[in-house]
């Protein structure tokens, strides 16, 4: 079965009415999730761009739907204690009815850190911690009372009741955009999913995915078991004239060359309804299951409503 969601960016400065909106339509055209990114602000200057926190807009969502899955896209280790975070996600687990999907990093959006006085250790140290992290949750989420001694964090008979609605607990996604060995490593042996994104070509992508087979193989893990997603900045345009003239204007505004600013939009889906059918089913050869689609920002609903038309029903 493939799975299909929409990315929501609380950076960008939705408010929540428009929130409430991509999910509603969402739900009613065969989209399966909404997913949610965890920032505090766009830029050090967004002083007046609504930024609302993650857990909270993802509370918002659930509250106006019924089916729609709700997903964090990801949660940042460093932004909350983990066992926090358990909680705050298995509380939600009960509020939406078992509809959470558990999105789950080790951060990387320095100006934040740095305006919010978070320690902003190396890319090695964040990872560890968000492995220690993992286990951090999971034994909140499993077990009657939890105790683990790690580098980074501590729990002393910890109890955490209610346990999330869904058994064992929400699948867990732990997301990376290049795959390298540390992050791998967690992955193989703690995630339930990977999510990669967000501007990677079929071809690139499979590179990527032969790494993370290598590494489920290397622990014992039989690669099948790991979910793959692909998120992807995706805009659906009526015909090729549309897209090359849009092109031409966006490489100018950058100041790229035509022919590289094509070659970058070769991992995206932009591109029209037969286009996208297209990549989208070379994709689901490589074994991914679930695609989150970055629409252009207030272009959402006609995007979704495009997709459950035009697309949806010729990839299945």
């Amino acid at each position: 079965m493939t799975y299909y969601g929409v990315q929501i960016e609380p950076q960008f400065g939705y408010d929540f009415n428009q929130i409430f909106d991509i999910c509603i339509a969402a739900e009613q055209n065969n989209f399966s999730h909404a997913w949610f990114s965890d920032h505090f602000m766009l830029t050090k200057d967004s002083t007046d761009l609504i930024c609302y926190e993650a857990f909270t807009a993802m509370m918002t969502a659930a509250s106006k739907t019924t089916n729609l899955r709700i997903g964090s896209l990801v949660f940042c280790n460093s932004y909350r204690h983990p066992a926090v975070l358990a909680k705050q996600i298995a509380s939600l687990d009960h509020f939406s009815n078992g509809r959470i999907d558990f999105g789950y990093g080790a951060g990387w959006k320095e100006i934040e850190y740095n305006a919010y006085g978070i320690p902003f250790p190396s890319a090695g140290t964040r990872i560890k911690m968000l492995s220690e992290g993992l286990e951090v949750i999971k034994k909140l989420w499993t077990e009657e009372k939890a105790t683990f001694s790690g580098e980074f964090y501590q729990l002393n008979k910890a109890v955490s009741h209610p346990k999330p609605l869904q058994e064992p607990h929400p699948p867990i996604w732990v997301g990376t955009m290049e795959a390298k060995e540390k992050m791998l490593t967690v992955i193989a042996q703690k995630a339930d999913g990977i999510n990669i994104a967000w501007s990677f070509s079929p071809e690139v992508y499979q590179e990527k995915l032969e790494r993370v087979n290598r590494f489920c193989e290397k622990f014992g893990r039989d690669p099948q078991t790991l979910k793959k997603s692909y998120g992807a900045w995706t805009r659906i345009y009526p015909d090729e004239e549309t897209k090359e003239a849009v092109w031409k204007e966006m490489s100018e505004k950058r100041g790229m060359k035509y022919e590289d600013f094509v070659k970058r939009m070769e991992g995206t889906l932009h591109g029209t309804a037969e286009e996208i059918v297209e990549k989208l089913k070379a994709y689901k050869e490589l074994g991914i299951t679930h695609f989150i689609f970055m629409f252009p920002q207030n272009k959402e609903i006609e995007s979704i409503e495009l997709f459950s038309e035009k697309i949806i029903p010729k990839v299945g």
